[in-house]
């Protein structure tokens, strides 16, 4: 938070945009400081945005599985640079159990050069709505909200 109290907001480029929005290229990224959900909002249009999760966390083999050099010249990263991986939510709002995660195309961030990417996986391994609470723990989440 800033002295103000309002969240550190970083911009991103992402020179190609977003599939299904690529006239914008504008991005406001606000991490969640404790914990692993980010807002994606356009600088360019403040009615799309999108709410952002760190994939390692329910899906602790992801990361290790992705295969990004072929992004290096739109991000603009060397060997060295590190990539923030992110992927969106799709939340169900009459049912948070059923909220699903994007696999098939995260987003990647380079944090150094302020420039962000959509990628989309050519692998069928992952899925555009894949759920982020398997069912085993819906009954868990259920039992906690009584």
């Amino acid at each position: 938070m800033t002295e103000h109290g309002k969240k550190e907001e970083l911009i991103f480029n992402f020179p190609q945009g977003l599939p299904g929005f690529e006239d914008l290229s504008e991005f406001r990224f606000l991490p969640e400081k404790e914990a692993p959900l980010a807002l994606l909002t356009s600088a360019e249009s403040e009615e799309i945005g999108f709410i952002l999760l760190r994939p390692e966390v329910y899906f602790p083999n992801y990361l290790q599985e992705i295969e990004i050099e072929d992004t290096a010249d739109v991000l603009k990263a060397g060997m060295d640079t590190p990539i923030d991986v992110w992927v969106i939510l799709k939340l169900c709002q009459q049912d948070l159990s059923k909220t699903t995660a994007n696999l098939r195309a995260p987003l990647l961030f380079n944090p150094e050069k302020k420039l962000g990417l959509q990628y989309i996986l050519n692998d069928d391994q992952y899925s555009s709505s894949t759920m982020v609470f398997p069912a085993k723990d819906t009954a868990t989440l259920q039992k906690g909200a009584d």
